[in-house]
C-alpha cells in the first residue's frame, strides 16, 4: 500500500544512509520500525478522569437561549464579574 508520511529532514537523512549502508529499501527499514515499536505493546498511561458538573433544576434560566449566544454571554459575564467582586473582597 501506498501511503505519505512527512518526517523531520534530519531523520529522513538518517533512514537513507540506514537503509544504503545495509542494502535494503526506507520502506523495509521503516516497516521493521514500526513493527518493533507496535510489539512493544508498552503499558498506557493512566487516563485522567473528569467529573462532569451536573445540574438540576428545570432546565435553562428563563430567556436563555443555548443556541442564541446573546441570551447567555451577559449571564456569564455578570457571573465573572461577580467571582471577581468575591476574590478582591477576600483579598482585601
Amino acid at each position: 500500500m501506498r501511503t505519505t508520511v512527512r518526517l523531520n529532514e534530519d531523520l529522513l537523512a538518517r533512514l537513507k544512509q540506514y537503509a544504503a549502508q545495509r542494502n535494503r529499501t526506507m520502506t523495509s527499514v521503516l516497516e521493521d520500525a514500526v513493527r518493533q515499536l507496535l510489539d512493544r505493546q508498552e503499558p498506557l498511561p493512566p487516563r485522567r478522569t473528569i467529573d462532569l458538573v451536573v445540574f438540576t433544576g428545570d432546565g435553562l434560566m428563563p430567556g436563555i437561549d443555548i443556541d442564541d449566544s446573546h441570551t447567555w454571554k451577559e449571564v456569564l459575564a455578570d457571573e465573572d464579574a461577580a467571582k471577581l467582586l468575591r476574590v478582591h473582597d477576600a483579598s482585601s
